[in-house]
């Protein structure tokens, strides 16, 4: 679509090319491949291996190439959403009209593997607010602002908040709705949504029995084998292992599910929100409103 079609351009934001978690994993692994591992490894021949301990730091670099997001534009007659680099090799849309979006509102989403945290099972995994589209036929995108440092569990970043700020005032200026389709909730309904919301994602005794019972299974299948006089192999350590693995893994699991279900029920009351601002400020003097856009920005 030519650039005369989609308008001026009217905010442009450019993401990390990295979220914090997948840092945090790249730091990770440069201490272990060239700190850790020569000193640890190294005196036993262990260490680099040919190249082999060099290939988990390649593949973290590789994901971030692949994963690497486009840059997110708002223009007065559409919007270029971010998309990683493997979806635009693959030729997936990215620029929608405004008269193919019937709603524009806050959503809530989880930053990529926080879930894998056991802290995030009973406080709440790192949520951060972005803009929700809703196309005509049904269809639900979102665009991200993922902060570069992680402060809070729930955040609106700077990024989000100035590309908001700009479409309501681009929508508020054609006397254009935002929402459409927004359902209607009761007093009563909400603070049922919002304390749903405030619930931990897993109680905090599942998440202690989860992270703290593999080392148990292991020390039992240990234990029968030395009462059973039976050796050691290679074939039970890997059964030992995967055993020990099933519950943190079911706890990162629910943990997932549970993040998903409370960031459906955080952006249903943010839509909704949204569409009772619009509803408010639509009985409000033009004046006035202009006026609050001024101080905001």
């Amino acid at each position: 679509m030519t650039s005369e079609a989609r308008g001026p351009l009217l905010y442009a934001y450019r993401p990390i090319p990295a979220n914090p978690m997948t840092v945090a994993v790249l730091l990770i692994g440069l201490v272990v491949t060239f700190v850790i591992g020569p000193v640890a490894a190294g005196p036993e021949g262990l260490w680099p291996l040919g190249g082999l301990c060099f290939v988990p730091l390649a593949l973290v670099l590789g994901a971030m190439a692949v994963f690497k997001p486009s840059p997110t534009f708002v223009f007065e007659n559409g919007i270029e959403i971010s998309l990683p680099l493997w979806r635009r090799i693959l030729g997936q849309r990215r620029y929608y009209p405004w008269s193919e979006i019937r709603d524009v509102y806050p959503r809530s989403y989880e930053v990529a593997g926080s879930f894998l945290s056991p802290f995030a099972s009973s406080a709440g995994t790192l949520v951060h607010t972005g803009i929700g589209l809703e196309t005509n036929d049904g269809g639900r995108l979102l665009v991200r602002f993922t902060p570069g440092s992680i402060r809070a569990f729930r955040a609106e970043s700077r990024g989000y908040l100035e590309a908001m700020l700009v479409i309501r005032h681009r929508f508020a200026q054609r006397q254009m709705p935002m929402v459409t389709t927004a359902k209607t909730f009761s007093d009563s309904q909400v603070l049922e949504m919002q304390a749903q919301a405030r619930e931990p994602l897993v109680p905090i005794t599942g998440v202690f029995l989860a992270f703290f019972l593999p080392p148990s299974i292991v020390a039992a299948i240990l234990i029968a084998l030395s009462v059973a006089r039976l050796e050691l192999s290679a074939l039970i350590l890997v059964v030992a292992l995967a055993l020990a693995t099933l519950p943190p893994a079911a706890s990162m699991v629910r943990t997932l599910r549970q993040s998903d279900r409370r960031n459906e029920i955080l952006s249903e009351l943010a839509k909704y929100q949204e569409h009772l601002r619009e509803r408010a400020e639509a009985i409000r003097p033009p004046s006035e409103i202009a006026g609050v856009d001024l101080k905001q920005g």
